[in-house]
């Protein structure tokens, strides 16, 4: 059974049946952007039959993140306005995080061959995480067990840019989806002095 991931309890539990190929895209979603859009339909037009998104729990870099319920929230409002089936919510690492331990992307795809090893995952990465993958753990690992699509920035509409406008009152429904923009308008998210 499919089905959306409404809390932060929920995880990628979904019943496969038959071989996939189905693409992983880890990212902080911190918001989620017509950027991150993009990226999905990249993947996508590559054959892949689903993509998974699998936002940060524990950023393995130190990030600083909106709290992971809200951008489990944000993600699920992206996903529902997105209305393609193959595109899911898949929010495993709050699954199997330790403790303050950071979760590698190593970590995530491990789990999920071993839970669905009937399907042939793929990691996606952005054009920073090019520049950055011999900084992944286990890195060399990954690329000899899995497939990486490096996807081009084909929008440079990056959750940076987001953030920067909500700081500056600017509009970001060019930025985000209707959903994603209502949700951070109505949340407050990302207003200085705002605790999310």
């Amino acid at each position: 059974m499919w089905y959306r991931c409404t809390t932060i309890m929920d995880f990628c539990c979904y019943s496969i049946y038959q071989a996939m190929k189905i693409a992983i895209f880890g990212s902080a979603f911190n918001p989620p952007t017509l950027g991150h859009c993009d990226a999905i339909n990249y993947v996508l037009e590559q054959g892949y039959e689903q993509v998974w998104l699998v936002p940060s729990f524990q950023h393995a870099f130190g990030k600083q993140m909106l709290c992971y319920e809200a951008r489990l929230n944000l993600l699920n409002a992206f996903q529902e306005d997105l209305a393609n089936p193959a595109v899911k919510v898949c929010a495993v690492e709050q699954h199997i995080a330790r403790d303050e331990q950071p979760v590698y992307t190593w970590d995530v795809l491990n789990h999920l061959q071993q839970t669905h090893p009937e399907s042939e995952f793929a990691f996606v990465i952005g054009p920073d995480n090019q520049v950055n993958w011999h900084k992944f753990y286990k890195a060399d690992e990954i690329t000899q067990r899995w497939q990486v699509i490096a996807v081009p920035e084909r929008q440079a509409i990056r959750s940076t840019l987001v953030r920067q406008a909500i700081n500056e009152n600017r509009p970001i429904a060019q930025l985000v989806t209707p959903s994603v923009a209502n949700l951070i308008i109505t949340k407050k998210h990302y207003r200085p002095n705002a605790s999310h």
